[in-house]
């Protein structure tokens, strides 16, 4: 990420200041003015018009930026583990794709383009490869059942191998001297990334890589020859037997591959029973659209806000990277702790975050493109060139684009990928531009027809003025592109730096102290702080069993400042929540009664934030009923009662209910609901806990046979994990 936006600051800087300059250098020309027409310069040129939506779609995402209920979470991200949808990863990439997109305009700049693609690919394949066996001396990864390379996530190492496959298998038609030997090399790269894209188990990779691969010989089929096309799939076929011999090397983890394959079939049908949990597949991505589609007729957000602000949501969306705190709204209730951060579909991710105005300017976009993909086949066959060297960059670029656009259907992008998948982007207008001119200068005409006279949306300037607005432009974002990077990345980086040198220290303290700086230096960083506030209250409790009060304190007290800092940035965001309300309930629990109403206010807001998932709403109806706000426990455990059919049963609630209806007097109704907690979930702490209430009830009642047993009941250990 920090290449990514050192790379795109770079380029931005040096670009406006060349513009500058030449603007200078033109001052003593004879027509200087800067005159420049949208409907001039687009034409019918799909690729110009691929730009324009483009430009829409940043204008899109830079509005909902200023609208978003977190700005500078929009601006900046929440977590780097979601990389590629808040702004300054988004303008980076589109920055990186007008790199390509206008300056690559040459068949060698595309050819380096081409041959990074393989070379990256290969090498994360041998890695994916390596960990798949055992061996991972960099990400401690080894051992997975789905391997991820060096990408994050299995999803993302499988995306990128969709678009390396077909890059590598255009390369059998190259015109090297040593053809033997590059024979080899590609069926031994193209090996490689068919294993790894085996051993990644993405069922949506899969599918990108047969759409690419697809496309790759129905390109070829059509500029090239049946010869040709026998040739490619030659060495398809001998590569494959090089993954199947990986592949069927021993391994600790099986042939996930296999089952992933003989289970694609199996997603498309609905999910087992009434569950509404979210699952793998299809059927798992069929639940997340149909409640992200409810949610786009609503548009909750996690705060109250004005009315303009509503009104445009449906046209700008919640804001770059703040899906993950609307989905709860309309999800469905889910039986495990695992907040969604993405839609699972691109477009429908684009909608949610940038509106209708933001998916209208990606639609075009990357329909413009496939239809720049269409020209530049129909008219390269029209040629007759068959598979030159054009024809080659042809084959390695434009089926990896198709791939990775069916791919981006179930996948979840990340920077891992997205950085790649928008160089394709660029390139295919590049490679759009190149064939046209290739095609001009050999009928000496224009084959791209463009609008004649002027319009309505031409500019036009005095060189001075030009001049000016560049200065200024390219003045302002040095200075802002500086500042952010240098007060950002940079400083995010040197703390990961301290805390990787200092992190497995010998002594106990070091290290503690080197986990200290590290957070203190980037706060804002969740696995710093998450991580260091879970250590301070684990101590915590240690110290507290051993007798040490004081240090006790001190210590739970340092953790909740952390995530207290914490939440000021950020105060939607799911582990801060939950870790603050814990600590909360642990110093009522120790006897800090003056924390009472905090944890009401925080049962309330997780209740408010996080309604889909009952386990939250059920420990906040205990919480309730302990604070003595016993109408609000029952309504809370009413709210997990009702979905138990599609989720699974809450001994919990069931207590927080029944001791709720014993504290209000209603005695019968709390031995009967008691009594379903205990059945509901066995050996759980909700039963328990619900035993115990039965043990003080019937005490009271005087019925001692029925107390002790509930008393014994409720002493036991628990069994059962709700």
């Amino acid at each position: 990420i920090v290449t990514l936006h050192l790379a795109a600051g770079s380029i931005a800087i040096l670009w406006l200041w060349q513009l500058v300059f030449r603007r200078l250098n033109s001052r003593d020309a004879p027509n200087n003015r800067f005159n420049w027409d949208l409907l001039r310069w687009a034409g019918r040129n799909p690729a110009h018009w691929a730009l324009v939506g483009a430009a829409v779609w940043a204008f899109a995402q830079v509005a909902s930026t200023l609208l978003s209920p977190l700005p500078v979470i929009s601006f900046f991200g929440g977590d780097e583990a979601r990389s590629g949808y808040n702004l300054y990863d988004s303008i980076s990439l589109l920055v990186l794709f007008l790199s390509v997109a206008l300056r690559f305009r040459t068949r060698r700049s595309l050819e380096l383009l081409a041959y990074t693609l393989i070379a990256s690919g290969t090498i994360a394949a041998a890695f994916g490869i390596a960990q798949h066996f055992g061996w991972d001396p960099i990400g401690n990864n080894a051992g997975r059942t789905r391997v991820i390379a060096s990408f994050g996530n299995t999803l993302n190492f499988g995306a990128y191998m969709v678009m390396t496959i077909p890059a590598t298998l255009a390369m059998v038609y190259g015109n090297q001297k040593n053809r033997g030997v590059l024979l080899a090399i590609i069926v031994g790269a193209l090996g490689l990334q068919l294993a790894g894209l085996w051993f990644s188990g993405g069922r949506g990779p899969f599918v990108g890589a047969a759409a690419s691969i697809g496309t790759f010989f129905i390109i070829a089929a059509a500029i090239g020859s049946w010869r040709s096309v026998a040739k490619s799939a030659a060495v398809l076929a001998f590569s494959a037997v090089v993954a199947a011999v990986i592949i069927a090397l021993p391994s600790p983890q099986g042939d996930v591959g296999l089952e992933r394959v003989r289970s694609i079939g199996s997603s498309f049908s609905g999910t087992s029973g009434a569950s509404t949990d979210i699952r793998g597949g299809l059927a798992g991505r069929f639940n997340i659209w149909g409640s992200t589609l409810n949610l786009a007729t609503r548009w909750y957000v996690p705060i109250e806000e004005p009315v303009a602000n509503s009104v445009l949501r449906p046209v700008f969306g919640f804001g770059p990277d703040m899906f993950i705190y609307s989905f709860p709204f309309a999800g469905k209730p889910q039986t495990n702790l695992a907040i969604l951060d993405h839609a699972h579909n691109f477009e429908l991710q684009v909608l949610m975050e940038n509106g209708f105005v933001g998916l209208l300017g990606f639609v075009a976009f990357t329909g413009l493109l496939a239809i720049a993909v269409f020209a530049i086949v129909r008219r390269f066959r029209s040629t007759g060139r068959g598979i030159d060297h054009t024809g080659i960059l042809i084959l390695a670029l434009l089926p990896a684009l198709i791939g990775k656009l069916v791919e981006l259907q179930t996948g979840v992008p990340r920077v891992s990928d997205l950085a790649m998948t928008f160089a394709l982007f660029g390139a295919a207008i590049a490679l759009y531009e190149i064939v046209n001119r290739q095609l001009a200068s050999d009928s000496e005409e224009s084959s791209d027809v463009r609008a004649t006279g002027s319009s309505s949306l031409a500019l036009t300037a005095s060189n001075q003025t030009a001049l000016a607005a560049t200065l200024l432009a390219a003045v302002l974002a040095t200075a802002v592109l500086l500042t952010i990077f240098v007060g950002w990345d940079m400083r995010r980086l040197s703390a990961s730096a301290s805390l990787a040198r200092g992190h497995d220290h010998p002594e106990l303290e070091t290290r503690a102290q080197v986990w200290a700086d590290a957070q203190a230096q980037a706060p804002e960083r969740e696995s710093f702080t998450h991580a260091l506030s879970e250590q301070y209250v684990l101590v915590a409790k240690e110290q507290r069993a051993l007798g040490n009060e004081e240090e006790a304190m001190r210590l739970i007290l340092t953790g909740r400042e952390l995530l207290l800092a914490y939440e000021k940035r950020d105060p939607f965001e799911w582990d801060a929540q939950i870790g603050l309300s814990k600590i909360t309930a642990t110093l009522v629990e120790w006897g800090n009664l003056e924390y009472a109403q905090e944890l009401a206010d925080r049962s309330r807001r997780i209740v408010e934030l996080y309604p889909s998932y009952p386990s939250l709403v059920g420990t906040a109806a205990t919480a309730m009923t302990s604070l003595g706000l016993h109408e609000l426990a029952i309504e809370y455990a009413d709210m997990v009662i009702a979905v138990e059919e599609s989720t699974q049963p809450w001994s919990k609630a069931w207590y927080a209910r029944g001791r709720a209806l014993f504290e209000l007097g209603r005695e019968d109704e709390a031995i009967a609901t008691l009594i379903t907690a205990t059945e509901k979930q066995p050996g759980a702490e909700g039963a328990l806990l619900s035993h115990q209430v039965l043990a003080q009830i019937y005490s009271l009642r005087g019925e001692t046979e029925f107390a002790e047993m509930h008393r014994e009941l409720g002493g036991a250990e628990i069994t059962f994990e709700e």
